[in-house]
């Protein structure tokens, strides 16, 4: 397996290509398994007012179902963000830990290694297509009693091409950026942004913003539904796209220095000792190099600011949604059994408790992916050797960690304190009452789901690779969502149910704080970290 930069590679993301394969074929199967008539019939009567999350076409087949429901937005939506974190850091992951030099210094082109690492990049999200097509086959023959081969094949592949344009895409930005984190969040930025657009492309009828969106062209291909008129021109475009950012980033690589930018040799001038020196004094005076909390508030500053938008943008959605939409959805769910079920716990009566229930439906899943993106670049940087200069100084490991720890709770705080305003003025604005001890509630109570999120990475970190880690934590996210979303449809165990942040949560905004959840997640989240302080101390500072 280590003959070749190829096969290192694949074996690199085998536990991605476990976590997050099997992940969702589990999911595709529980969800093609449920499309009973009654759900069908429940999901086909509320459609409309959900056109910004699919289209629903054949919404009345288990097929049409299953493809405006998890197949048009959220699948894809899940399984991009792993590749735009392995192709940031394809290159400038070597780079940062100096094994880049020693690859090279082996009789290999640059132009060969990066289409080695990339082919294997292809290959994972392939075989990660490949496990979730199992999946839809499995609950198709076990609600129809048969099953489409084809078909399921190319749903999935249909999702791993659009996985693979975005890791060539954040590829591409890592040529001219100098971290992975730094191109990473801007592509991350890009897929909500297409998201985005697409949505109100559908809500806009005849809008061109479509356009501008990837999921636009992965959508023209349904090949689920028998029905549906694919267009294979729109995956060739997918897939020219990936090319071209894939061919740009080969020629780019090939030309640039080691740890450099793209472009750089245009303005390259001869190294001057005045520039370095300025440098120094610059950064011997400066506020933020004075310790590493003040450090680390300063590189997390840029992120919290677009996530802060990213915040208020959900809020003001929702608010939007659920004043345009309350009568009609209150009228669908008292009729239908099913969807009873699902807002077993969440009233929706009135417009206040109907954007109750959609905020913090997805608010909580935003707020713990800010919470571990934050968090990885702690394991990032032990990784990469960057703690190196930093501990040839008289600074203790604990007093390091602490700061580090400290400085993403700071930060943290920011999306629950956002999330509260963003409703109280919302709510003003819109002259909406609304319970402002509840809402304090909902949104505060998010902080301790953050806690044990960074907790396990500081805990993990040092154990695991990075990329093994994202793989890990990043699946537990989505299905610890997925399980509490469909908490009212599918019977789970309780065990099971505990072991989901989003389940222990609860539904504060309706039912108040539960003390003893909420203390339990804060003690867990002080245990994770005691273990993280106990193994770092052991812990090697590199080792990629």
């Amino acid at each position: 397996m280590f003959r070749t930069i190829w096969s290192k590679s694949l074996r690199d993301y085998r536990v991605a290509i476990l976590a997050w394969g099997l992940g969702l074929a589990l999911f595709a199967a529980i969800d093609f398994a449920e499309s009973t008539p009654t759900t069908l019939a429940a999901f086909s009567s509320i459609a409309q007012l959900f056109r910004f999350l699919g289209d629903p076409y054949q919404i009345q087949t288990p097929e049409g179902f299953i493809t405006y429901r998890i197949m048009e937005l959220f699948v894809p939506l899940a399984i991009s963000f792993w590749p735009i974190l392995a192709g940031a850091r394809l290159v400038r992951g070597e780079e940062e830990r100096g094994s880049l030099d020693v690859l090279l210094a082996t009789p290999q082109s640059r132009m060969r290694l990066l289409l080695s690492k990339l082919s294997a990049l292809l290959i994972a999200l392939i075989l990660i297509g490949l496990l979730f097509a199992l999946g839809l086959l499995a609950g198709q023959a076990h609600l129809e009693g048969h099953a489409d081969v084809v078909r399921a094949l190319l749903a999935g592949l249909n999702m791993s091409l659009l996985a693979f344009f975005f890791g060539c895409l954040a590829l591409l930005f890592s040529q001219f950026t100098t971290s992975p984190a730094a191109s990473a969040s801007l592509v991350s930025g890009l897929l909500l942004l297409s998201v985005f657009l697409d949505s109100t492309g559908r809500l806009l009828n005849g809008s061109w913003v479509r356009y501008l969106s990837p999921f636009y062209y992965y959508n023209f291909n349904r090949p689920l539904i028998p029905s549906f008129p694919d267009q294979p021109l729109a995956a060739v475009l997918l897939a020219s796209l990936a090319v071209l950012c894939a061919g740009a980033s080969v020629i780019l690589f090939a030309r640039r220095d080691i740890g450099g930018l793209a472009f750089s040799w245009l303005g390259k001038q001869k190294p001057s000792n005045h520039h370095a020196l300025r440098s120094l004094s610059l950064a011997e005076r400066a506020l933020f190099t004075r310790n590493v909390g003040l450090f680390t508030l300063r590189r997390d500053g840029w992120p919290a600011f677009w996530w802060g938008l990213g915040v208020i943008f959900v809020c003001a959605y929702c608010l939007a949604i659920a004043l345009s939409t309350q009568q009609v959805f209150y009228r669908l769910v008292q009729e239908t059994p099913l969807l009873q079920q699902l807002f077993f716990d969440t009233p929706t009566n009135t417009n206040a408790a109907l954007l109750g229930t959609f905020l913090f439906t997805f608010m909580p899943a935003l707020v713990v992916a800010f919470a571990l993106t934050l968090a990885l670049k702690w394991s990032a940087d032990l990784e990469n050797g960057r703690l190196e200069v930093l501990f040839s100084t008289p600074q203790s490991r604990f007093k390091v960690l602490f700061a580090r720890w400290g400085a993403n709770v700071l930060v943290l705080l920011v999306a629950p304190l956002l999330t509260w305003l963003a409703i109280l003025i919302g709510a003003q604005l819109s002259h909406l009452a609304v319970d402002q001890g509840r809402i304090f509630a909902a949104s505060f109570n998010m902080f301790p789901m953050e806690l044990i999120t960074i907790g396990l990475v500081y805990a993990l970190a040092g154990r695991l690779r990075y990329g093994a880690l994202v793989s890990l934590l990043s699946a537990y996210i989505v299905l610890a969502y997925m399980e509490e979303l469909f908490e009212g449809a599918i019977t789970m165990p309780v065990w099971l149910m505990n072991l989901s942040i989003f389940h222990v949560y609860g539904n504060p905004v309706f039912l108040g704080v539960n003390w003893t959840n909420f203390l339990g997640m804060t003690g867990v989240a002080l245990a994770l970290l005691l273990i993280g302080l106990i193994q770092f101390r052991a812990a090697d500072i590199k080792l990629g």
